[in-house]
């Protein structure tokens, strides 16, 4: 799963200066640009940290972001009052975090902000699949749109400690399903072969599978282990074949 970043028209560099700065602090990095209207140096001169986030951010359009991403969500400051206007159906920042986290991992998300002075128009909300609103407990609820990400991406990123597919010089990679499954397939070989109880072959597996489910091993880890017992399977196998 990803998060991406989309602006609707921007027209002043320092609100798109400041999304890329935000975007760092938050560790996004992929920025599109629907038809931008902004000074490129001026942007540059705020983004300080996100001047590379500036930099590589490419220029599309909301159909290709259609096309390219599973869900795109959509901002508005506008609630729908008539539960006829589907188009402006919202949610809350929560219940979008919420989302986030429940959905299939493969889903590709992009969160588009619209215009700084009019948003997004009814056109482009009903190419989006969520609508997202922040509620500011005032009757004045526009954002400038550097200020409504720093709120979207902070709720998200209580939902999810890091961002999607991040991956620092310290993170680790954890071992697979199959690596597991190939670690307790040769638990119960051993198991077979220096004659355990098979009635407790279950709560065997049970108990390798917890207990490799509560340490989160490593890929590095789990390969060592199947290593071991690869190895002792053969000497058992060479000392005491299987009746």
């Amino acid at each position: 799963m990803s998060i991406t970043i989309a602006l609707v028209e921007p027209q002043y560099g320092i609100n798109v200066g400041y999304v890329a700065r935000i975007m760092k602090n938050f560790g996004y990095k992929d920025l599109y640009i629907v038809n931008p209207h902004v000074d490129k140096e001026e942007a540059a001169r705020f983004a300080t940290h996100g001047n590379d986030i500036l930099a590589s951010a490419k220029i599309t359009t909301l159909k290709q972001l259609r096309e390219k991403f599973d869900i795109l969500v959509g901002t508005t400051a506008l609630y729908a009052y008539n539960r006829l206007n589907i188009l402006r159906d919202s949610m809350s920042v929560v219940q979008l975090s919420k989302i986030i986290k429940d959905v299939e991992r493969e889903k590709d998300f992009c969160i588009v902000l619209g215009r700084e002075a009019s948003g997004l128009n009814n056109a482009e909300l009903k190419m989006c699949d969520l609508i997202v609103v922040i509620d500011t407990k005032t009757d004045y609820r526009t954002l400038n749109i550097s200020h409504a990400l720093a709120i979207l991406l902070y709720e998200i990123s209580k939902i999810l400690p890091e961002p999607p597919l991040k991956k620092s010089k310290r993170s680790k990679t954890l071992a697979t399903k199959e690596e597991i499954d190939l670690l307790i397939n040769y638990v119960n070989e051993i198991a077979n072969h220096c004659g355990y109880n098979k009635h407790k072959q279950p709560m065997l597996n049970s108990a390798v599978q917890r207990l490799l489910a509560k340490g989160t091993p490593t890929s590095k880890e789990v390969m060592l282990l199947i290593s071991l017992l690869r190895k002792s399977l053969i000497a058992i196998k060479i000392t005491k074949p299987l009746e």
